[in-house]
């Protein structure tokens, strides 16, 4: 295999990716990012069109699977750069990298869908807690994801590297009004609040389509969720445990969600 080679760490692309990797506000700017790691160069497979080029660390191409991803992306007329292992360190948005780093386009917001399932991300910072969300809302079957403007940046490297590719399969709406979610879809909001509302498990809901609310590691959900909310859940949780890290929250409240729809559709 034939790559292109990038000796200069002053050269062009070099320094635009390592500017992706380091702020999410250029990735917001440029309507780019960096999507690292073996499964997401994969997975893009699956949605070249977003892929501009594909970094390569000297020596990585000696891994089978890496090798075989890499065939296929010269296949599809897709630019590989090899770099050395000193300026790839440089752009890599995670310190211990398989070795393989796409930069892709960022895709146009998504669309307002009604008669489906939702969920707002109501001011989550954290890059991880907002990847392993959305891999946790893919598992569970929603596919609809709306974040307000205090959210992470849903497409910056962090964010995609801890989704696993879920970015792909999902409806994304970010920097977007809860107000605004609720009054189109039309769904039931349901607000996850640690500090009160009805049992969780004990509680009668989700029939109907929801729109899930998740709110920040610290403060939780802000007041305007809890005036939007059609009714406020809380996970019962033993009484050594304070509270559940919101990512998790958001995985227990999902998952039971799902085994009600698989149980509603049983009875029928």
């Amino acid at each position: 295999m034939e790559f292109m080679r990038i000796t200069s760490a002053a050269n062009p692309s070099i320094k635009l990716a390592k500017n992706l990797a380091q702020h999410s506000r250029a990735a917001r700017k440029e309507g780019l990012s960096l999507a690292e790691g073996i499964h997401l160069a994969r997975e893009l497979l699956l949605h070249s069109e977003l892929v501009r080029k594909v970094f390569l660390r000297e020596g990585a191409e000696k891994n089978f699977e890496i090798s075989e991803i890499l065939q296929r992306y010269l296949s599809l007329k897709i630019p590989v750069v090899q770099l050395s292992s000193q300026i790839y360190s440089s752009i890599s948005p995670v310190e211990t990298s398989a070795g393989i780093i796409c930069e892709i386009r960022i895709p146009e917001d998504g669309n307002i869908k009604k008669d489906e399932d939702w969920i707002y991300l109501d001011g989550v910072q954290d890059p991880g807690n907002v990847g392993t969300i959305l891999r946790s809302a893919l598992a569970s079957g929603v596919t609809n994801i709306a974040l307000s403007q205090q959210c992470a940046y849903v497409w910056s490297p962090k964010v995609l590297r801890s989704a696993m590719g879920a970015h792909f399969f999902c409806n994304i709406i970010s920097s977007v009004e809860l107000e605004e979610i609720k009054e189109k879809t039309g769904a039931a909001c349901l607000v996850a609040d640690a500090r009160g509302g009805k049992d969780l498990y004990e509680e009668k809901w989700g029939k109907d389509h929801t729109l899930w609310v998740f709110g920040s590691e610290g403060l939780g959900v802000s007041e305007k969720a809890l005036e939007l909310s059609d009714l406020t859940l809380l996970i019962p949780l033993d009484s050594r445990v304070e509270s559940l890290n919101v990512a998790t929250a958001a995985s227990v409240c999902l998952f039971e969600q799902r085994r009600r729809r698989l149980a509603y559709r049983t009875e029928k």
